[in-house]
């Protein structure tokens, strides 16, 4: 069964316990303007922390945090290495510099730059860790892929996931590319992104949030349940409702609906919408030796398991509720190697299953990400993987073809066999307890005596706790004492066996129910089908033995193992052949009494014949139709008007039909081996044709690359050029329009720049600017202004002086130096005219 995770049971307490949630926001070509569009809608006092993440050069200086400062009035700061996480703050990533929150603070490490660099990912995957159901993912415009795996990360752990609507982006790869995963719940722009973020925020405490749930959410749900299993043919009834609660409030929101109640109405009509639902239930969360520490204590026990083998037995490991696969792969290198060590040649197989065939497909393709690999060592990464790109590895065919990656469902298909270690782990925490009873019981069953068994962190084997020896209670890994059958039946039955006494009700006191009690009613059961039966069984339409008639049981035979309530496992020889045919012809012909005579049944040593009836009993009041088979003497108590029909015995040429039936197997065992044998050489032809076409992909997302670092630091340089043009303009009308007579000059007394009322005491035109101002006559009475300007240069200190001009003006002469950085470039000459500065003045009073 496909393990359902709505929360991320790896996330940690964060510190700083203000932050009511994290937003991770990733970017890069086009990324700056959709960042302003963003940002722009969003209030800045949302509680939240926001971390962008762009591809930036490593050749130039970021200029993001003064762009996006005029955009919000939020705190805008670049990360270092341990800064604590704050509310309404922006992070920004730092150039050459990949970043993770790990318990509530900041990770900068430094990019390799041989590698196809990822930081969206990287920081997408460490806020779903951390935060789970309090992170946001957000991809806006860029190109290539970087960002699929964080938003799945995001999305697995219960998080909210937005991309850029394409057609809004400037470069729509990286929201196509998210969006391709099935793993995003809004597709808006950019300042829609926003305003529905907010929204989620401040929406009312949803479903999941709540500590029980209400009457009409249950309905709601099982109406969902239904739904599913009419598209889907899965029963999700197992399920705790507070778990599918969690997932349904994702969609809920998605959807802008009020009450899962008013969703499952929804699903009425939208089967699209049901079949993301479907996805989003079976979602699994999983990594290769994820808790690396249980691997290794279970790791120990298989070697000592692998070296008691019998010759030539084969070692037989389960994964129950595989997902992706990297446990089911994980298991198959533990395998590997605990032969190895032995010096044998690995005799095992993995039987890897899960409900989801989708998830099948993903695993049984043996593709996984860089990412994936966390956990793997570096010598089982050469050993098991081999590399297609720089970011994609693909397992060796040594384990792939030893693993069988199969639909099943855990709760309700029946289990394998002869199986010495299973696995099934943050599964079961998600069931009721009746499928919990169930799936363990299954487990159990499937498990040879002294077999291992490891369940996830916080489960147990419940009720069928003393039947297993706890060897790791950290890692909840437990051994099978003895092979005995157990008293827990399907889930299938429990369900039956909680709705049998309803129906009973139904069937026999339908006209006067008050009237009689349970116990009554299983009194007047019995009697009534004794007084119609002397001898017999009473069959479920499972041909399950639900009750025995008479002194019938000595027509059946104990088996060894687990015991099985199915009729035709309980009859050997010749008699299981006829019967199940007379039980098939029933099945088609159900008005039809089938009559068998002589029927050779081994009772105590010996054979004896005996006549058998059977025929099929239904109800108007029961859909499910029940198998009656009668044995002994047909009974004469009543008088019933029946048609006999007589099936055929096997008799001589059982033999033959069994033989012909042999030979057909061997032939279609070769024809078997010689597709595998083409279908592997297919693989090898194709494993190289991928190998060359991700190696080209590698070299186009190197120039993608590169590309979105240029674009960035273009749109950057660019809104730069716009900001320091509109400065340039506003400086150039203050000049224009002041009166003050002012010069700019450089280090060596060249002119810079000066104003109009400046050409009233220097003969100065336009094309003057970069001479020497020693070259221009003036009309101030003053011989050592040479001489003061250098000293003005050398010391930085001002010069004021009141002069006379030629003209009998008296002005004021001011002197500064010109400080660029923390240098002196130059000086400014300032002039004020002050005998129109005190007219002005008086003019005034």
């Amino acid at each position: 069964m496909h393990s359902t995770h709505s929360e991320n049971p790896d996330a940690v307490d964060v510190p700083v316990q203000r932050i009511r949630a994290v937003a991770g926001i990733g970017a890069s070509a086009g990324g700056l303007k959709a960042l302003e569009e963003f940002f722009g809608k969003l209030p800045s006092d949302t509680g939240m922390t926001f971390i962008v993440v762009q591809h930036l050069s490593p050749d130039f200086k970021s200029l993001m945090d003064e762009i996006l400062s005029r955009f919000t009035n939020m705190n805008v700061v670049n990360t270092e290495n341990g800064t604590i996480l704050e509310p309404n703050t922006v992070y920004l990533i730092q150039p050459k510099k990949n970043l993770t929150v790990v318990d509530g603070h900041f990770v900068t490490s430094d990019m390799d730059r041989e590698q196809i660099q990822r930081p969206v990912d990287l920081l997408f995957q460490s806020i779903a860790k951390s935060f789970g159901a309090n992170a946001f993912g957000v991809v806006l415009s860029g190109t290539g892929s970087d960002g699929t795996a964080g938003v799945r990360a995001i999305y697995e752990s219960g998080g909210i996931t937005y991309a850029q609507l394409p057609d809004t982006a400037q470069f729509d790869g990286m929201p196509k590319n998210a969006i391709a995963t099935d793993c995003i719940n809004h597709i808006l722009s950019p300042s829609e992104i926003a305003v529905s973020l907010w929204e989620h925020l401040n929406e009312p405490d949803g479903p999941s949030r709540r500590e029980e749930l209400t009457s009409e959410d249950l309905s709601g749900i099982r109406l969902v349940f239904s739904l599913l299993s009419d598209r889907h043919s899965i029963d999700f009834s197992g399920y705790k409702e507070s778990t599918v609660a969690r997932r349904l409030e994702r969609r809920l929101h998605s959807r802008h609906c009020k009450s899962i109640q008013q969703y499952a109405e929804l699903l009425r009509s939208d089967k699209a919408e049901v079949d993301t639902l479907y996805h989003d239930l079976l979602i699994g969360v999983t990594k290769f030796f994820r808790d690396t520490e249980a691997f290794f204590s279970l790791q120990s026990r298989i070697n000592r398991m692998v070296s008691h083998l019998k010759p030539d037995e084969e070692f037989r490991i389960w994964v129950a509720g595989c997902a992706s696969g990297e446990e089911a792969y994980t298991m198959a290198m533990i395998g590997t190697e605990a032969f190895e060590r032995l010096g044998k040649e690995p005799r095992f197989k993995v039987l890897a299953t899960d409900a989801h065939q989708g998830a099948l497909d993903r695993a049984a393709s043996g593709m996984f990400s860089a990412e994936s690999l966390e956990f793997v060592s570096r010598q089982r990464q050469n050993r098991f993987f081999t590399p297609v790109s720089k970011t994609r590895y693909k397992v060796t065919p040594e384990i792939r073809r030893q693993i069988v990656f199969a639909q099943h469902n855990l709760i309700v298909d029946p289990p394998f066999t002869k199986i010495h270690v299973v696995t099934c782990r943050n599964m079961l925490i998600y069931f009721k307890p009746q499928a919990q009873n169930a799936a363990i019981a299954s487990l159990h069953f499937s498990l040879e005596k002294d077999g291992l068994m490891m369940l996830g962190s916080s489960e147990t084997p419940g009720k069928l706790q003393d039947e297993f020896e706890t060897l790791d209670p950290t890692w909840r890994i437990y051994r099978k004492l003895r092979s005995l059958p157990v008293a827990i039946k399907s889930y299938e039955q429990l369900r039956a066996k909680e709705q049998a006494p309803r129906r009973l009700v139904n069937i026999l006191n339908r006209d006067k129910p008050e009237q009689l009690s349970f116990t009554g009613l299983l009194d007047a059961y019995d009697l009534l089908l004794g007084e119609f039966v002397e001898c017999g069984l009473l069959l479920d339409e499972q041909r399950n033995v639900l009750h025995v008639f008479g002194d019938a049981s000595k027509y059946l035979q104990n088996t060894a193992g687990r015991f099985s309530g199915n009729l035709l496992r309980m009859i050997e020889g010749e008699a299981r052949t006829t019967l199940g045919a007379a039980l098939v012809r029933s099945a088609r012909e159900p008005e039809s009494k089938i009559v068998i005579r002589d029927v050779p049944f081994f009772v105590n040593g010996k054979i004896v014949d005996t006549d058998v009836t059977v025929r099929m009993l239904h109800s108007a009041v029961q859909s499910a139709f029940v198998w009656f088979v009668e044995l002994g003497v047909p009974n004469t108590k009543h008088n019933v008007v029946e048609t006999e029909v007589r099936v055929a015995r096997p008799g001589d040429q059982y033999d033959a039909l069994e033989a012909e039936l042999a030979f057909a197997k061997e032939s279609l065992s070769a024809t078997i081996e010689e597709l595998e044998t083409s279908n592997e050489e297919l693989q090898s032809t194709n494993e190289e044709l991928i190998a060359s076409n991700e190696e080209l992909q590698s070299t186009n997302q190197e120039l993608h690359s590169v590309n979105e670092e240029l674009y960035s630091v273009n749109a950057e340089n660019h809104r730069k050029i716009t900001e320091l043009q509109e400065v340039t303009e506003d400086i150039e009308n203050l000049l224009s329009s002041t009166d003050i007579g002012t010069l700019f000059v450089d280090e060596n007394l060249y002119i810079r720049r000066f104003t109009p009322a400046a050409t009233r005491y220097f003969n100065l035109v336009d094309h003057d600017i970069g001479r020497s101002l020693s070259s221009f006559t003036h009309s101030m009475v003053i011989e050592d202004l040479p001489e003061q300007l250098e000293i003005v240069l050398r010391s930085g200190k001002k010069f004021i002086r009141e002069v006379d001009t030629i003209n009998g003006e008296r002005i004021l002469l001011r002197v500064v130096p010109y400080i660029s950085g923390s240098s002196r470039k130059g000086a400014i000459i300032n002039i004020l005219d002050l005998n129109a500065f005190r007219d002005e003045a008086q003019s005034a009073e």
